[in-house]
């Protein structure tokens, strides 16, 4: 089994990256055409930043069925996992009913939450609220259940193939409903809804026939249970905590931004903000497909194995994290400028305040899926209370003084202290400062070469920093050979690492080992 998992891993990080490359077309083509009406655009990210309450909708029920379905799938139990998630999509469900209801509620009187809209953009709110009320819950529930059904057997890869081709074909209709002078953003939303409905529809297809999968027996579990109810109501109810915590301080911007100021500065913050979104999917290519082992390795109880695979894991990943985030904020203001243009200058230090919250992932991540794991509540209910209370106290303080750079500045300030709640419960399981410590000279060198180097690099390569595609995909390309190298460079000098790299390529048992 173990080397199967591998063959996974790798289908799951090839097509991660596939829809990394098509994340990053995306936001090559389609959000340059939707920016070039600021106020419009404005509007548009306001208004779907609401479809994220679909996103947590679950109440912290389907995350913590996911850990118990993951934990009876690694035992053979077929019967208890359908049950589990049957139990769990009826809670997803009567909690997306409301939500429906208050959009489609606000399409007809959208000025109630959005400031400062014309005539014009309170029909375009209305008309995109109606489109949210009506068929993104389908649309949430198809996705959230097949993900689940996937990522538990770390095939995750089956519906990442299937989005790939139905995200080129968004990307592809830009065409149509922005060219030649046309702005049919309504329809555009529209019909991204209509190919994201049909996408997941084709997953439950493919996975009914490559699985064997009994959707009949799902529909049939899909009632309220008591049994169920007592075994994932405590981690559920820390779920909600560290889910309420999470939309306060990560994930609310645009909307708080959008009614105390309005749609222009919407537009502002939405550029940093969509990139920063887009470096998550990456930092999620590089994670996510562990997070299963862990609830794998608790079902089977395998504690060397999950001390194991965290310690590589973090020390994997610091300097890519590191690496990473530098090359980025030392390259903001060139893709910035020729992603959008100079009526987003602006956004230059939003977005850089932004990217440096993420280089915490290497310890953040794999703790978050070892305290959900092992259940450790005191971890997850101080997360999801400090981090957003500090991301509000900064919003209190700044806001008055600096505007909305005041929610960049108060969310990485909460991201340092998920750091350092993160290092302190990962220590149970392991020692990171230890492996910090050990890449601490060679990470300092770098950051002396990049900030050194780097910038005057760039100011030679692009005289001129005007909108560009070309311009962008050059600056993008750059960026990451850089990394590449700095990656290739920093770990080929380590000898632990060249004695690694020997032993994988003599023997695939020991690259099956690393993985699992």
């Amino acid at each position: 089994m173990a080397f199967s998992f591998v063959k996974n891993y790798i289908k799951i990080y090839s097509w991660r990256t596939i829809s990394l490359i098509s994340g990053f077309i995306s936001l090559l083509i389609v959000v340059p055409h939707l920016s070039n009406n600021q106020e419009v655009y404005g509007i548009y990210i306001f208004c779907i930043s609401f479809t994220l309450y679909l996103s947590y909708a679950d109440i912290g029920f389907l995350g913590a069925g996911l850990k118990y379905a993951a934990e009876e799938y690694a035992k053979g139990n077929r019967k208890k996992e359908i049950e589990i998630f049957g139990f769990t999509a009826i809670i997803l469900l009567l909690m997306i009913l409301p939500f429906s209801l208050s959009m489609i509620y606000f399409s007809f009187y959208p000025e109630i939450i959005v400031s400062n809209l014309t005539l014009e953009g309170q029909k375009i709110a209305g008309n995109i609220f109606l489109i949210i009320g009506v068929l993104s819950p389908f649309q949430i529930i198809l996705q959230r259940l097949t993900q689940c059904i996937l990522i538990i057997r770390i095939k995750e890869f089956i519906s990442l193939r299937i989005d790939v081709i139905f995200n080129l074909i968004k990307i592809a209709s830009v065409f149509y409903f922005f060219a030649d002078g046309k702005y049919l953003i309504i329809e555009y939303f529209l019909f991204i809804n209509l190919l994201t409905i049909i996408s997941g529809l084709v997953t439950i297809v493919i996975i009914r026939k490559t699985e064997n999968y009994d959707f009949l027996a799902l529909l049939k579990a899909m009632k309220f249970s008591r049994k169920y109810f007592q075994l994932t109501q405590k981690l559920a109810l820390s779920s909600v905590f560290l889910t309420v915590g999470w939309l306060i301080y990560y994930e609310l911007d645009l909307i708080f931004i959008g009614r105390l100021f309005g749609p222009n500065e919407v537009a502002i913050y939405a550029i940093g903000f969509t990139f920063l979104n887009f470096l998550r999917s990456l930092w999620n290519i590089v994670f996510s497909p562990y997070s299963q082992r862990y609830n794998h390795f608790v079902g089977n109880n395998s504690e060397d194995e999950m001390k194991k695979m965290t310690y590589n894991i973090i020390d994997y990943t610091l300097p890519l994290c590191i690496f990473t985030t530098t090359i980025l904020v030392l390259s903001t203001k060139f893709i910035v400028l020729f992603w959008v243009g100079s009526i987003y200058t602006d956004s230059i230090i939003i977005m850089q305040i932004l990217i440096i919250g993420t280089v915490f992932g290497f310890v953040v991540q794999p703790a978050s899926y070892y305290f959900m794991a092992k259940t450790k509540y005191s971890f997850i209910y101080a997360t999801a209370i400090i981090l957003p209370l500090f991301f509000v106290i900064g919003l209190i303080i700044m806001v008055p003084v600096i505007g909305i750079k005041a929610f960049a500045f108060s969310k990485t300030i909460a991201m340092i202290v998920g750091f350092i709640i993160s290092m302190v419960g990962i220590s149970e399981l392991i020692n990171p400062v230890k492996i910090i410590r050990n890449w601490a000279i060679p990470i300092i060198v770098f950051l002396i070469l990049a900030i050194a180097i780097q910038p005057k690099l760039l100011s030679i390569v692009f005289p001129m920093m005007t909108k560009s595609t070309l311009d962008l995909i050059l600056i993008i390309t750059i960026s990451s050979f850089l990394v590449i190298v700095s990656l290739s460079m920093i770990f080929l000098s380590q000898k632990r690492f060249r004695l690694k790299l020997k032993e994988i390529i003599k023997n695939k048992k020991k690259w099956s080992e690393f993985l699992n």
